[in-house]
């Protein structure tokens, strides 16, 4: 799974909340809505051990979660220049286009990364829900490539709505099994660990932003681990803290790799009016 995937559209909002259109055992409960919004994260080094072969680390991340009727559409931008130990630089850019139904049933994705301007990987395809609950996958990037899912399985919006419905009725911890199609695997086993509501950001708020109505409420410190499907060790393959406020916005995160880890601090923050649907 792509490392720096982060599901940001999570929200509780009283802003605006759309109706769930469907009832399925996989939809986003009801008590959890997405704001629409766009946002840009400075990113940079948090920390590197010892021996790291990271030195440093420095870019953004451009995210946009649009409602279109019956689905999310979310495009995300990442651009990094990391700098190494041996004295090499590297400059990747990661772009995320994916389309998700509200009732949970459909899920397509277009994933494309380049490495120092050479594109060296590209994943495309479409998921779809069967009655038994199973999600068959079918890939056109890599050709002909098809997977079989168990009927836990969550898309994206789906399983980040479901973080936040725990959240509000002061659950602390939630597990499953997600797919967004950022790689071969597909798919992780994702584990969320939900900290009481906290009013402080942990770090001082740009000017620009100090009056932004988006991010005047106190937001849940939620720690994620990911692991690989089918991994005894018992070991996340990485982890994820985000500040994440009810209106769905991810006001900081922080993406451990164990060497070395990167912050994203919230730079710009802007709401998406919903399109009117029939």
């Amino acid at each position: 799974m792509n490392r720096f995937s982060l599901f940001l559209g999570i929200a509780l909002t009283t802003v605006w909340a759309p109706p769930v259109r469907a009832e399925s055992p996989v939809a986003p409960p009801k008590s959890a809505f997405i704001q629409p919004h766009r946002a840009i994260y400075r990113m940079k080094l948090g920390s590197a051990k010892n021996g790291s072969p990271v030195t440093d680390v420095s870019g953004t991340m451009a995210f946009e979660w649009k409602d279109v009727c019956d689905a999310w559409a979310v495009q995300q931008k990442l651009r990094l220049h990391f700098s190494y130990a041996d004295g090499d630089d590297q400059d990747m850019v990661s772009s995320e286009l994916t389309w998700e139904s509200k009732d949970g049933k459909k899920y397509n994705f277009n994933v494309r990364r380049a490495t120092n301007g050479q594109e060296n990987e590209t994943y495309r395809g479409k998921a779809a829900r069967n009655q038994d609950g199973t999600v068959s996958v079918a890939y056109t990037i890599p050709e002909d490539k098809t997977l079989t899912l168990p009927e836990d399985t969550l898309f994206p919006s789906a399983h980040t709505e479901n973080i936040l419905s725990q959240a509000a009725f002061g659950e602390k911890f939630f597990s499953r099994r997600v797919f967004d199609g950022t790689d071969e695997d597909g798919s992780s086993d994702i584990s969320a660990f939900i900290s009481a509501k906290h009013a402080s950001s942990g770090e001082k708020e740009i000017a620009k932003l100090k009056k932004n109505p988006l991010l005047s409420q106190a937001h849940w410190p939620v720690h994620l681990a990911f692991f690989k499907i089918g991994t005894e060790t018992g070991e996340p393959d990485y982890e994820m803290d985000i500040n994440l406020l009810p209106n769905g916005v991810v006001r900081q995160m922080k993406v451990d790799y164990g060497e070395f880890s990167v912050v994203g601090t919230l730079e710009e923050l802007q709401a998406i009016r919903p399109q009117n649907c029939p």
